[in-house]
């Protein structure tokens, strides 16, 4: 297997700290400038890593991506039961939905969709977070031979609403993080069976 490049280890390496700067300042505020300042780079060194502003924002969006299905491989790494790994994710979901604010990255780029990458990027974003959350739903559905309810593709889509809106809740502090918590798993469990 082929190592990385310097350039690849680079970019992952920086990717953290530029979702971070996207998603408190948004994508019309953030400068590649203060994206090279946050770095502790040059701006050419960012330029040679991207080709502009809105190739770092697409990176971004796939970043947020791959660090949650990280995140969830890690969780039911170990956990080969249907039912223990989706009540797992549940309860990892409720208590840590939005904890690092990456959703204002997500938020910004719908602000975004009359571009085409960026619209682009989303719908593969979401299309690949349903194939995993659908994934979770029908080998919990499986286990437990259910046949009536929301169909498996409208309730991996309907979790993945339930994420956006204790988004939402979290952002405008809606309910206090215990309560949101509590909503997010009762609200999940409903949307599963």
């Amino acid at each position: 297997m082929p190592r990385p490049s310097q350039a690849d280890q680079q970019r992952k390496s920086l990717l953290p700290i530029i979702c971070r700067v996207f998603s408190e300042l948004g994508y019309r505020r953030t400068t590649t400038a203060r994206l090279a300042r946050q770095c502790g780079v040059r701006e050419n060194i960012l330029y040679r890593l991207w080709a502009d502003k809105k190739a770092m924002f697409l990176a971004a969006i796939d970043d947020i991506f791959e660090r949650r299905a990280e995140t969830w491989r890690e969780l039911l790494a170990d956990r080969p039961a249907a039912r223990e790994a989706s009540q797992r994710l549940v309860a990892y979901e409720a208590k840590h939905q939005g904890e690092f604010g990456f959703y204002r990255v997500v938020f910004t780029a719908l602000a975004e969709t009359d571009d085409a990458d960026i619209r682009a990027a989303l719908v593969r974003m979401y299309r690949r977070f349903h194939q995993i959350v659908l994934k979770r739903v029908k080998a919990d559905r499986e286990r437990r031979s259910l046949r009536a309810g929301l169909p498996p593709d409208f309730a991996a889509w309907a979790l993945i609403g339930l994420a956006t809106v204790s988004n939402i809740i979290r952002e405008l502090e809606l309910l206090r993080p215990g309560q949101r918590e509590r909503m997010f798993a009762a609200v999940a469990q409903w949307f599963r069976p």
